[in-house]
C-alpha cells in the first residue's frame, strides 16, 4: 500500500516538474516588422530566420514589412507590432509619444543609403539637385531625412530648396523617377544598383561617404513589450547579434537568403553584401557621439522639440 502512495506522488512530482519544463521551454510569439521591404539591412532577420538562430532562442517570429516610418510606429502605437526594426531617426516618434524606446543599434554609418537619378540625368552632383524634387517614402522617414539634409548642408531655402516629395513606398518613388515626375530619389544602395543593372537609373552618390558618425537603423520595442515579457525582446535582441555575428561569417548562405527577396543577380547581391557588412554592430550599443549627431540633425530640421535628451528615448538594458 505505501509503495503505491510513493509511486503515486513520485509520478505526480515527474509530472509536475515535466509540465514546468515546458513551460520554460515554450515559444514566445513577437510580431517583427521591417521598416522596408526591399532593403537589405532589414534582410538580416530573414538570414536569422532561414538558419534557425530566433528558434533557437524559443522565439516564433511573426515577420511583416510596412514601408515607411509613419506607418511602421503607427503600427508601435496601435500595439498591432511588437519590434520594429526602423531607423536611427525615429527616436523622433518616441519624442513626439510614441509608446516604445529604441532597444539597440542596428546600422552605424549610413553604407546603404544613396541619391538616385535616371540613366541619362543631367545631374551629376549634389549642386546639381538644386529647386529639384526628391522622391522620398515618407515624411518623417530616413530616406526624408537624407533629402532634408542636402537643403541644410548646401544651405538652400527657399525657391532654391530641392522639393521633396513623399511617394509613400520605394516603389512609388521608383516608379516616380523612372516616370521623370521626379528627378532624383533617396533610397538602399541595393535598390540603386538594380535599377543600375537595368539601365534605368545610376547611384549618384552614398550618404555614408558624408554622414557620419551616425545611426542608420535601430530596433525599436512597444512599452507594452518591455512592460511584458522582457525576457523575450531579451532573447530576440540576443537573437539578432547573433545572427549578425553568422552573416559576417556566412557570405554564401546570406547571400543565398536574401538574392530570392532582392530579385538580383547573384553578383550584385555580393556586391551589396560586401559594402553594407561594415555597418552592422554585433553588440547593439549607442555610441553617445552619433547619438547626438542624430538628435541634433532631427532639431535643426524641427522635427524634434530643443530640449529633448536622446536617452531618454533609448535603453540598453535589453542588450545581451
Amino acid at each position: 500500500m505505501k509503495y503505491w502512495v510513493v509511486r503515486g506522488a513520485l509520478c505526480g512530482a515527474a509530472a509536475a516538474l515535466l509540465a514546468m519544463t515546458g513551460a520554460s521551454h515554450a515559444e514566445d510569439s513577437l510580431r517583427v516588422a521591417k521598416g522596408a521591404s526591399r532593403a537589405y539591412s532589414f534582410m538580416m532577420l530573414d538570414v536569422g530566420l532561414g538558419a534557425g538562430i530566433f528558434k533557437k532562442h524559443n522565439l516564433n517570429i511573426e515577420a511583416s514589412s510596412i514601408d515607411g516610418a509613419a506607418r511602421l510606429h503607427q503600427a508601435m502605437v496601435a500595439d498591432s507590432i511588437d519590434i520594429a526594426l526602423g531607423a536611427g531617426t525615429d527616436i523622433a516618434f518616441i519624442a513626439k509619444g510614441s509608446p516604445e524606446k529604441g532597444v539597440g543599434v542596428m546600422a552605424n554609418e549610413a553604407l546603404n543609403m544613396a541619391l538616385v537619378v535616371g540613366a541619362n540625368s543631367p545631374i551629376h552632383d549634389m549642386a546639381g539637385l538644386k529647386a529639384k524634387k526628391i522622391g522620398v517614402t515618407s515624411a518623417g522617414s530616413l530616406t526624408d531625412w537624407f533629402a532634408r539634409q542636402i537643403n541644410f548642408r548646401e544651405g538652400w531655402k527657399g525657391d532654391d530648396a530641392s522639393n521633396i516629395v513623399a511617394l509613400g513606398s520605394a516603389d512609388g518613388t521608383t516608379s516616380a523617377l523612372i516616370a521623370g515626375n521626379i528627378d532624383a530619389l533617396v533610397g538602399s544602395v541595393e535598390g540603386g544598383y538594380a535599377l543600375e543593372q537595368q539601365g534605368r537609373a545610376k547611384v549618384l552618390f552614398a550618404f555614408g561617404d558624408f554622414v557620419k558618425p551616425f545611426i542608420t537603423h535601430a530596433i525599436y520595442a512597444t512599452n507594452n513589450l518591455q512592460a511584458k515579457n522582457p525576457a523575450a525582446l531579451k532573447r530576440f535582441l540576443a537573437a539578432w547579434y547573433e545572427t549578425i555575428a553568422y552573416a559576417a561569417s556566412h557570405k554564401t548562405e546570406t547571400v543565398n537568403t536574401v538574392q530570392p527577396i532582392l530579385k538580383m543577380p547573384m553578383e550584385w547581391v555580393a556586391k551589396v553584401y560586401d559594402r553594407e557588412k561594415p555597418m552592422f554592430p554585433t553588440d547593439g550599443h549607442y555610441d553617445q557621439q552619433a547619438l547626438k549627431v542624430v538628435a541634433k540633425s532631427l532639431i535643426d530640421t524641427n522635427q524634434m522639440p530643443a530640449d529633448t535628451d536622446p536617452n531618454r528615448l533609448i535603453t540598453e538594458q535589453y542588450l545581451p
